[in-house]
């Protein structure tokens, strides 16, 4: 991972090196290294050159000082998993999750989604029921993590359908709907993924996903998985 490190600030070396078990150090500075290599090719300045300031709500954004305000990013990471989105002249949010049969129990679902959302998942055949829970889970993370309001937004305030995917809020804002564009991803088998991105102008827009690989050395693979017209609610192959 030195190679990782090495664009890395004092802060994030700092965080990095406070983790107590040795994986989420790994999936910290992977995450990390990713997000300024990812600015570095859309924003055109070194990877080691980016910093990074708190916005509304406590979201990360660029720092104001490098004048890069038209460029917004977001974060994510679980086991086995990191994931950084970048987007020009909108917002961003993106979230991945390792499905764990777990972590999607009725009750959870009865806790943070909608009756509406909570219905869906209750029809949903019982061996689709645990991918239908983390496909309304990492939407709707992705919503929040765009606006930057995590959980200071009541969850049932908002509610996805699925195939295709659609969002309706309560109270009902058919503007505010028409303003968000949401992927679905399958980066492993294991894995759930969403993308979503906001615009006050809805304008078409490209999907470029790429995929890395960390090896034992530290050695770091990157391939192009996907690029083309992105169409809302798609799962890229």
């Amino acid at each position: 991972m030195d190679n990782c490190r090495r664009c890395l600030d004092a802060d994030e070396l700092a965080r990095a090196g406070r983790f107590y078990f040795e994986p989420d150090s790994i999936i910290y500075t992977a995450a990390h290294w990713l997000l300024r290599n990812a600015l570095a090719e859309a924003g055109d300045l070194p990877a080691a050159a980016w910093r990074f300031a708190t916005g509304p709500h406590g979201k990360p954004r660029i720092d104001p000082a490098l004048r890069r305000d038209a460029l917004s990013f977001n974060l994510s990471h679980t086991k086995g998993l990191v994931a950084c989105a970048v987007t020009l002249g909108a917002e961003i949010g993106i979230d991945v999750e390792l499905m764990d049969p777990r972590r999607s129990s009725p009750e959870i679902a009865e806790h943070f989604f909608s009756a509406a959302e909570n219905k869906l998942l209750r029809a949903a055949p019982a061996e689709r029921r645990m991918r239908t829970f983390f496909r309304l889970w990492t939407l709707k993370e992705t919503l929040i993590k765009t606006t930057g309001e995590g959980l200071q937004r009541a969850l049932d305030s908002f509610s996805f359908e699925l195939d295709p995917v659609a969002v309706t809020f309560r109270p009902a804002d058919v503007e505010e709907a028409a303003r968000w564009t949401f992927w679905e991803l399958a980066p492993t088998a294991h894995h759930a993924a969403a993308l979503a991105i906001r615009q006050d102008m809805p304008r078409p827009l490209r999907l470029v996903i790429k995929t890395l690989r960390i090896d034992g050395d530290g050695g770091i693979t990157i391939k192009q998985q996907h690029e083309g017209d992105a169409v809302p609610g798609c799962r890229p192959k």
